[in-house]
């Protein structure tokens, strides 16, 4: 009882402490806690071991209560000359840097090596580091915070350390030492492992749950009446337990539907489950109810005790908020009716979306040290955790987020091992799953094996995967839990695929909803004055149009044109103040959503980039597009004549495609001529011959029938074969850079079989490894400079979502930083960017002036440059060419 675990700095005369015992058997019963509360944690730590899990849990409880053994030594003791017990003599002063995590790591090795043998009959090293590792190192990565250096443990530490070991095991029942059986499934245990003792840790830290006791109980005593039962009460307050599931949802209640589910949901909701982490591969046409499928698909396995709960991963910002909305107004129908589940939205602007406003922990705490140089707070750290709306999520019972967030957990972040966690108890529901590059494919697979051995089960969905991709993420699934190379021949499609590791692949055809057939013609257009001529006659005819460009300069160049012409269309982009990008975002949905008028629509024109292509429910009369990659013509021609309408301005659905013709003679500049600043945008200009050579020989996108020959005939074995001599280096040039990509992605990714250690090289923050390669951006909040000092540009009452609401990105290569302004601006603007500094924030603050607004950056080069701001407009820069 002379050891401290956690204190708080008093007033100099007094002191708030908790005894290292006690909060020892906090964090302990916490796990227990965790482990009791869901079937698939306790098949996943029992897994390794001979004895049952009723055997095993004990003795796993035990160790996780030796995590912090290492304070018992004096340097970390003295870091509180308050707390510091008379005990052990004379306070020392301060002490040279030391880490307790890394002290525990050492005592258990040494110290503490024979009478772990109470909990752990193997003495082989790498079996007890594989299990020990994950329980010393809790503070989210297996590195030291601070080397022990020459300082080493001090003086009389092991002995402290033994006895206090005695007194916390006092407190349990004779167990069985665990008996390790298969070293390969305790490493792939240890991130399980790792992730819960992090977040027992946290709750255990917390005072709202634990509060400071004084020494009065024994070890026992304080066990049964104090930590068991404040930890059952603190999973329950924080919302961690599981969530029962509706048995009686069906596809009326669970989608308020009252229409005849379609071929693909039929199947998810009759198909037999088999046992075990399943993955299901969803492929169908845009708009045929995919999503309702994979949710149907998503509750019997709930019920199936595949999982607790449901993350839905997608590609973008945008197609988030649309998924949150969606699933705001049914994910309880989820869940049992007196059931309280959580929703989390997962993105970098999560905060700033209306209807998103959850917490999860509460914000007390206590210090329990220096690390650093700065006062180290385990519930502080918590805190910011669970802040960062991203993160939360993935414990939220049901989450919605981009697909970055899911995969930060298979890159060395600080507490990845928290993110796979969260999701080995969810539904892991990846959307649109092919719209990623080399990059982020390896990365999907990574989580998919990561998901796949940690008990998890996952829906992919897509309405143009090719088989090459599909054949990988469905063999890195089933790669964790032994299995080959998965092969997936069925050519049909709509195509549902149904993979376990206890039976063999499931293909099943499926026909295509009856209103889903269709031959939508394609005429190709030369260029850009074509395509304003037939959006022109489009919307005289009354037509609701998009014109989709592949880059915002070509989109603010056509929205000119088109006003010149006398006409108004909406312009959308990404370079728009949060604010007016989700105002905008809005207006879209309303016109041109399921639920826009006749009256709203007529005549009206969107002209927009990507943002419009994936997961919005967008419907128009007249699509015009510039030439993209194959799968993304696909989607953006789904939104074409989406919805049943009565009257359209057209007798037929048309898509018109702006490109150069694909011809076999076709040069090397075949698309930069054409479209040079898209071919910035899109370099593989040999695939997007390819796609357009197929479409426009086809002259129709035939639904669904000719969907698999297309993506198939781009991206499939032997397309290089078919390039354009003058496209045959750009072919092999970018076919040699996606492999270069995955390789670099591959340098990334943790080794899940390689378990939880300390050798990855770059264990760092979220910010410092990334989950996309692209260009470099820089990220600039805009401001007002107004009564001689700066505010966002957005207006709200709350300071931190203003800045936020005011952000815009620019790629680095256009602007990396603000101009040169008068003093006054320029000190201001400093000032607030040192605030966001000491928080790690490297956004720069751009001020607007004048009216219209205006303002300066400078470029890499250092060249000063004027840019002008306009809530209908976005940021435009002088134009640099691509």
């Amino acid at each position: 009882m002379s050891f401290w675990g956690k204190a708080a700095p008093g007033d100099g005369n007094s002191v708030a402490s908790h005894p290292l015992l006690y909060h020892c058997l906090d964090v302990a019963a916490v796990f227990e806690a965790l482990i009791d509360s869901d079937y698939q944690l306790r098949t996943n730590m029992t897994k390794p071991f001979s004895q049952r899990a009723d055997q095993a849990i004990p003795a796993l409880t035990a160790l996780v209560a030796l995590h912090d053994i290492g304070k018992v030594d004096v340097k970390f003791q003295a870091k509180s000359e308050t707390a510091w017990h008379k005990d052990l003599g004379d306070w020392p002063g301060t002490q040279p840097p030391y880490d307790h995590a890394a002290g525990s790591k050492a005592l258990f090795e040494r110290a503490l090596k024979h009478a772990l043998t109470a909990l752990v009959k193997n003495e082989d090293f790498f079996i007890r580091s594989a299990l020990l590792t994950p329980i010393a190192f809790h503070h989210g990565r297996p590195v030291d915070r601070h080397p022990l250096g020459r300082s080493g443990l001090s003086r009389g530490t092991g002995e402290n350390a033994s006895s206090v070991m005695a007194e916390i095991l006092s407190a349990f029942d004779d167990v069985d030492a665990l008996t390790v059986t298969n070293d390969g499934w305790l490493r792939e245990a240890s991130w399980c492992l790792a992730g819960l003792v992090s977040l027992a840790d946290w709750i255990g830290s917390s005072t709202d749950f634990f509060p400071y006791q004084a020494p009065r109980l024994d070890a026992r005593r304080y066990w049964l009446e104090q930590a068991q039962p404040r930890a059952r009460k603190a999973l329950t307050e924080l919302g961690l337990a599981p969530a029962a599931p509706n048995f009686e949802a069906n596809y009326a209640t669970l989608l308020a539907a009252s229409c005849t589910p379609g071929p693909t949901q039929r199947h998810c909701r009759d198909f037999e489950l088999p046992s075990g982490p399943t993955l299901v591969i969803i492929e169908d046409v845009t708009g045929s109810g995919k999503t309702e499928a994979a949710l149907l698909l998503a509750q019997r396995m709930m019920l199936a005790g595949k999982g607790r709960g449901l993350f839905v991963a997608l590609p973008t910002m945008a197609t988030a908020n649309a998924m949150y909305a969606r699933m705001s107004a049914c994910y309880r129908t989820l869940f049992s009716a007196d059931a309280a589940p959580s929703l989390a939205l997962a993105h970098g602007r999560a905060r700033l979306h209306d209807g998103f406003r959850a917490s999860i922990l509460p914000n007390g705490g206590r210090a329990e040290g220096e690390a650093d140089g700065e006062i180290e707070t385990v519930q502080a750290a918590c805190s910011a955790f669970f802040a960062d709306d991203r993160r939360k999520a993935l414990l939220a019972d049901v989450g919605v987020g981009t697909i970055d967030q899911a995969l930060l957990a298979v890159l060395p972040t600080k507490y990845a091992t928290l993110r796979q966690l969260g999701l080995s108890s969810k539904i892991l529901l990846v959307d649109e799953a092919h719209a990623y590059d080399a990059y982020m494919s390896r990365e999907l697979e990574r989580l998919l094996t990561f998901h796949g051995g940690m008990g998890g089960s996952a829906i992919i969905l897509s309405a143009t995967l090719p088989r090459r991709m599909k054949e990988r993420y469905a063999s890195a699934f089933l790669g964790a839990q032994g299995g080959n190379r998965v092969s997936l021949p069925a050519a049909a499609y709509p195509l549902v695929t149904m993979l376990a590791s206890d039976q063999d692949c499931c293909e099943t055809a499926l026909e295509a909803r009856a209103d889903l057939r269709r031959r939508v013609p394609v005429t190709r257009l030369d260029s850009m004055d074509q395509a304003l001529d037939r959006i022109a006659e489009a919307a005289d005819k009354r037509a609701a149009v998009a014109y989709i460009r592949n880059s915002v300069d070509d989109a603010i160049d056509a929205v000119a044109a088109l006003r010149e012409r006398g006409l108004d269309p909406i312009l959308f982009h990404a370079r728009f103040a949060m604010s007016d990008r989700l105002k905008i975002e809005d207006e879209v949905l309303a016109i041109f959503g399921k639920n826009g008028t006749p009256a709203q629509r007529a005549g009206r024109i969107l002209v927009a980039t990507q943002v419009v292509e994936q997961s919005l429910d967008l419907d128009f009369d007249l699509l015009v597009s510039d030439l993209a990659p194959i799968d993304l013509l696909i989607q953006r021609a789904g939104r074409l004549w989406r919805h049943a309408r009565r009257e359209r301005p057209f007798g037929a659905p048309e898509f018109l495609v702006v490109s150069p013709e694909p011809r076999m003679d076709a040069p090397a500049d075949w698309f930069g001529k054409a479209l040079p600043r898209a071919s910035w945008v899109y370099r593989a200009h040999a695939l997007l011959w390819l796609g357009a050579k197929e479409l426009f020989d086809a002259r129709a996108l035939v639904s669904p029938d000719g969907v698999r020959g297309l993506i198939e005939a781009v991206y499939g074995e032997g397309a290089g074969d078919r390039v354009p001599p003058a496209l045959q280096s750009n072919f092999d040039e970018m076919e040699g850079a996606a492999y270069g990509d995955a390789s670099h992605a591959e340098n990334n990714l943790l080794d899940f079989f390689a378990g939880y250690c300390g050798d990855h090289r770059a264990w760092s923050s979220d910010i410092a490894t990334p989950t996309r390669l692209g260009d470099e951006q820089t990220l600039f909040r805009l401001a007002l400079w107004e009564h001689g000092a700066l505010r966002p540009y957005a207006a709200d009452r709350d300071v931190f979502r203003a800045w936020a609401l005011s952000e815009v990105a620019l790629r680095a290569s256009r602007a990396t930083g603000r101009g040169l302004h008068e003093a006054s601006i320029e000190t201001a603007a400093q000032a607030v960017e040192a605030v966001w500094r000491k928080a790690g924030d490297h956004a720069v603050v751009l001020p607007l002036l004048g009216d219209p607004f205006g303002g300066r950056v400078v470029n890499r080069r250092g060249v000063e440059m004027t840019v002008s701001y306009d809530p209908r407009r976005g940021l435009a820069l002088p134009s640099e060419g691509p």
